[in-house]
């Protein structure tokens, strides 16, 4: 094992990797103060919401969302033949088995 120290640092290494080492540190000396590649900020993707208006079925909602974000969001909704189970007092939200 070799034994390389490089201003505050101490790198034990083997044999056949001290010459890579010993390379990295020269490239890393001759890079300071240099400022690196600069790399592509990654934008954050915003949603777009449609307007609810009166007697939209939420399928209807949920398509012009589908519409508005396919690009980046693939939506699918499954039950939009349905009403939802609290507008249907036939259908209990609750059943209590005593």
């Amino acid at each position: 094992m070799i034994t390389i120290t490089h201003g505050k640092a101490t790198f034990t290494v083997k044999p056949e990797n001290a010459e890579p080492t010993r390379e990295l540190l020269a490239l890393i000396d001759k890079s300071k103060g240099r400022k690196g590649r600069k790399l592509k900020r990654e934008t954050a993707v915003r949603r777009q919401y449609p307007i609810f208006t009166p007697g939209m079925s939420t399928a209807e909602y949920v398509r012009r969302y589908a519409a508005l974000n396919t690009p980046m969001v693939p939506v699918t909704y499954e039950h939009a033949d349905r009403p939802a189970a609290m507008l249907d007092p036939s259908v209990p939200e609750v059943v209590c088995e005593q």
